[in-house]
């Protein structure tokens, strides 16, 4: 509700105050010989200082002098208000669309997300446009400084002649248009997460979220456990028992691990016979990496006492 109500606001405060500028400075002049002259220069939108030129009473008779200003600042101003422009067309296109077709916007989730990424260009060109512009506004207040009017005006160079400000140029409308362009860039900027919040990216990644090592180690336990438990009589007899080697008996016993207590297999099973081994590659990878090293020793230990 606020990038409705603000947005197009901001924006059109934003160029007003930038492209409906213009300025004056007067100053009068007086010579020696009582001879007076009032110079009026006048700029405005878009700061062509360069064409701005006007003429000044030389205090050597009847001769004047044609002077021009310097710079040219054109190309920061008009980004900046074309910018404001398109944030404001932009703006009101969003919030009709988003008022009054409801079902198009949310159509395959397509309004939300072009949505999100023009917000995101928006906000950068709010920054970039708003410090070009008052970097310009800096060069403009220079080159038009009363006092370098003064001292390009030939009569005022000269300590007999009185020159006289009488107007100098009101900054108060730029000064407030850089400060809309930075507000605006806050504006933008504080919505990408409002914007990204409707494109439902977020809960597709709380869906799947990642699981830390100790939790991965967990569900391995517990996906053991349900598998040896789950593996049905083809093995014989399972006993459950601390592990050990039984030197009369012949059997051996996996020891217990954190992955579950051990199972005993009996050597009437024949561990060592190809169909046996044959089984096992048919079980689940996490079966035959948890009992190969056990049947390895109790292979070694069968053919020791062979």
């Amino acid at each position: 509700m606020c990038m409705v109500i603000f947005a197009p606001l901001f924006a059109v405060l934003a160029f007003a105050t930038c492209g409906g500028y213009s300025g004056q400075i007067m100053v009068k002049v007086e010579c020696f010989d009582k001879t007076q002259n009032n110079i009026s220069i006048s700029f405005n939108y878009p700061f062509r200082l360069q064409e701005v030129h006007f003429s000044a009473l030389l205090c050597e008779g009847p001769r004047k002098e044609t002077l021009f200003l310097e710079g040219d600042y054109a190309s920061s101003a008009q980004f900046f208000v074309t910018v404001s422009v398109l944030a404001f067309l932009y703006s009101l296109l969003a919030t009709i669309v988003y008022f009054f077709y409801q079902n198009k916007y949310r159509e395959k989730n397509r309004g939300p997300v072009v949505d999100f990424l023009v917000t995101l260009v928006f906000s950068s060109l709010w920054l970039v446009s708003s410090i070009s512009w008052a970097k310009t506004l800096s060069g403009v207040k220079t080159v038009t400084d009363v006092h370098q009017i003064l001292l390009l005006l030939s009569a005022c160079r000269a300590q007999e002649n009185l020159c006289e400000v009488l107007q100098e140029p009101i900054w108060t409308n730029l000064n407030m248009s850089v400060a809309f362009g930075f507000l605006n860039f806050f504006l933008w900027a504080g919505n990408i997460w409002f914007a990204y919040k409707e494109t439902g990216l977020h809960k597709s990644i709380k869906r799947y979220p990642s699981r830390t090592p100790s939790e991965k180690r967990g569900s391995f336990r517990q996906y053991s456990q349900t598998s040896f438990d789950q593996s049905g009589a083809g093995f014989g007899q399972r006993l459950y028992n601390q592990g050990s080697f039984d030197l009369s008996s012949g059997g051996f016993s996996l020891p217990q691990t954190n992955l579950g207590q051990a199972i005993l297999y009996q050597q009437r099973i024949h561990w060592c016979t190809s169909d046996f081994k044959s089984f096992l590659m048919k079980r689940q990878k996490t079966e035959v990496i948890y009992i190969l090293d056990g049947l390895r020793a109790s292979c070694h230990f069968n053919k020791g006492r062979s």
